[in-house]
């Protein structure tokens, strides 16, 4: 499918036989558009759709969005109902990952890391299953982004950063003008994953609180936090780093997700809005023998235990201290000479 300006969404009738869950209960099919926008400070909304949240910022003469989710329906024509007298064309992109991607073809120019670029449409849960019946043009225009760049809208600016925690080619964009940090998955208030090393995280934690008295909320995927996270998240990483890293539990329960109030109705598979679905691999995780730690979890899988199938991150461990939690690696404390798998 090739991209053409104007596009009008793809086809979702094969969703049509799971169901989604918001927070008030309200039960739809995949396949039908939802919507729903939250103001957060003049000038930007925080919107819902299905995927992590997106963001709306407004400028002098134009409207930005920030991530599309993987929600049906035309996300762009929602965002533009919120200020209708100033255009908006163009979408900034946090990082890959598919539950912030795919609605990319919906906008005019889309602007990304340059390593973002080649997973850029990389499909998951339902969406690689029905490869076949449901895809996405991602040959839309992309302008690539980079550490110091400015996104100049008149009456504020977003400050672009490039930090690299939870995968390559992320991206921050800092509003000094409302105080917050758009941050993608980088940051949240449920709990902070080192994937690398922890002396690599401490370094990227330090290099977010360098900036701290600029921004007081964290626009995260997964929702608005209080920024006195990064705080806390410094904190904790520099006590593992002092010689306390034996102090981490190995089988925790882990931070999860919103999830449906019911797993089935009328037959079909019912899962929370905006949750990613990972409950398929709950076996795969109980299959590489972590039974305790899924069933620590209610028997689900989830992003935090995803972290235990990686090949060369092991003695796993989850840390709760400062009204924080941060999960990481025995075997990588420090950086080595050789550089660790990728993030994801």
């Amino acid at each position: 499918m090739k991209w053409k300006k104007n596009m009008q969404p793809v086809d979702w009738s094969c969703m049509s036989d799971i169901l989604i869950e918001d927070e008030m209960g309200d039960i739809r099919p995949m396949s039908e558009p939802y919507f729903k926008a939250v103001p957060l400070a003049e000038g930007v909304w925080q919107v819902l759709s299905d995927g992590d949240y997106s963001y709306v910022v407004e400028g002098d003469e134009e409207l930005v969005v920030i991530d599309g989710g993987m929600g049906a329906g035309n996300i762009r024509e929602f965002c533009q109902s919120l200020c209708p007298s100033k255009p908006l064309y163009r979408m900034l992109l946090t990082h890959s990952h598919f539950d912030h991607t795919p609605n990319g073809y919906l906008f005019d120019v889309v602007y990304m890391h340059e390593k973002t670029y080649p997973n850029r449409n990389k499909p998951m849960a339902e969406f690689a299953q029905r490869a076949d019946q449901i895809t996405f043009p991602d040959d839309y225009p992309v302008v690539f982004l980079k550490e110091g760049d400015v996104i100049d809208l008149g009456c504020r600016k977003l400050e672009v950063l490039n930090i690299e925690e939870h995968c390559q080619g992320s991206l921050q964009f800092l509003d000094r003008t409302s105080r917050i940090l758009f941050c993608g998955d980088e940051l949240n208030g449920n709990f902070f994953d080192s994937r690398i090393s922890v002396e690599h995280s401490f370094r990227n934690v330090a290099r977010w609180k360098a900036l701290r008295g600029s921004y007081d909320r964290l626009c995260a995927g997964n929702g608005v936090h209080d920024a006195v996270y990064v705080d806390r998240y410094y904190d904790t990483l520099k006590y593992i780093l002092e010689g306390h890293a034996d102090e981490g539990v190995q089988h925790y329960k882990p931070y999860c997700d919103r999830v449906a109030t019911i797993s089935e109705k009328d037959g079909k598979k019912v899962y929370a809005r905006r949750s990613p679905h990972f409950e398929g691999l709950a076996q795969v995780l109980i299959d590489a023998g972590y039974a305790e730690d899924v069933a620590l979890n209610d028997g689900r899988a989830c992003f935090c235990l995803l972290r235990k199938l990686t090949p060369d991150g092991i003695f796993d461990r989850e840390l709760r201290r400062n009204d924080c939690r941060v999960c990481y690696y025995l075997n990588r404390i420090w950086d080595t000479p050789e550089p660790l798998a990728s993030t994801i």
